[in-house]
């Protein structure tokens, strides 16, 4: 057995505007974990990267708790010493937790000498985190679609191509799933749920096809932006915005964060994002990414 395991899992952003808890897209932003095993049964935590004020460094990170509950589920009993580099913003809708969860399960796996299966990943990291979408999408990267029954899940992934500029714009204050989930109503009427349904089956038939002809009304959603609309000052205005360049608009999972696809002028669209919430007082910042099409199960980092 090596001396050091690694993975590396991709952010994710859920929803995609219609496709609310069903689906998600994975994205060139990164969480690296190490993992090596101790003599002893102490565990260490070494964090490096973004949001440093919200990842404990001791045994308390989402990462480290999560591998001991597995591991004691599978009647091991391991100390190690994790290292911790990451680029995915924490609370602010790009599925942090998720990776984290993910990462930790493709860890303890390792640690445990356990073969890894899809099925048996991505239910398990289901039943922690509590949602399928960004988990799934998380460890298949690409477009990812996952439906939950009972304790298992069902999860398909296709690759997305290289057709369109994804810009990300990220607000500087973080939003609790929580919190933005607690605003939701507890029922929806037909009309909109056929509306979202509507949408939701064009755009995955769209990507997993490979012809991407994206426009705007496809990101349409009326099951969870209009409600979490208020929680975000200026998300109304960016989601009505026009521009020449622009093929679609939504909130990253629970936001705040914003997706935007463009055909062309990428870096025009986000700086106009940000000037529209600049002008609702939110300060922000965007950058351009692609799709991570090979997911957590496909990345494998040197010791």
């Amino acid at each position: 057995m090596p001396e050091r395991g690694s993975v590396r899992v991709p952010a994710t952003s859920a929803n995609l505007g219609c496709a609310f808890d069903c689906a998600a897209l994975a994205l060139s932003l990164y969480l690296d974990v190490h993992v090596t095993r101790r003599s002893d049964l102490a565990v260490n935590v070494h964090y490096h990267g973004v949001n440093p004020d919200r990842i404990p460094s001791d045994e308390s990170n989402l990462i480290a708790t999560s591998m001991k509950k597995i591991l004691e589920r599978w009647g091991k009993n391991y100390g190690f010493d994790l290292e911790i580099n990451n680029q995915i913003p924490v609370g602010v809708g790009l599925g942090s937790s998720a990776a984290a969860i993910v990462g930790a399960i493709a860890a303890a796996h390792w640690l445990a000498e356990k073969n890894l299966y899809d099925d048996e990943l991505v239910s398990l990291a289901t039943e922690i985190e509590g949602h399928p979408d960004n988990v799934a999408a998380a460890w298949h990267g690409g477009f990812t679609v996952a439906l939950q029954e009972g304790q298992h899940v069902v999860a398909y992934s296709t690759p997305v191509p290289d057709l369109f500029h994804i810009v990300l714009v990220i607000p500087a204050y973080a939003l609790p799933t929580e919190k933005a989930r607690a605003v939701l109503p507890a029922q929806y009427s037909r009309a909109d749920v056929t509306h979202n349904l509507q949408r939701a089956v064009v755009l995955s038939a769209q990507l997993f096809s490979g012809k991407v002809d994206f426009h705007s009304t496809l990101f349409d959603d009326r099951l969870h932006q209009p409600y979490r609309a208020p929680l975000m000052p200026g998300l109304s205005e960016v989601l009505a915005m026009k521009h020449p360049g622009l093929l679609g608009l939504c909130l990253s999972g629970a936001g705040p964060s914003i997706l935007a696809f463009a055909k062309a002028d990428a870096s025009d669209v986000g700086e106009a994002i940000c000037q529209i919430l600049r002008n609702k007082g939110v300060e922000s910042s965007y950058s351009v990414l692609v799709p991570d099409n090979r997911g957590g199960k496909g990345w494998s980092l040197p010791v």
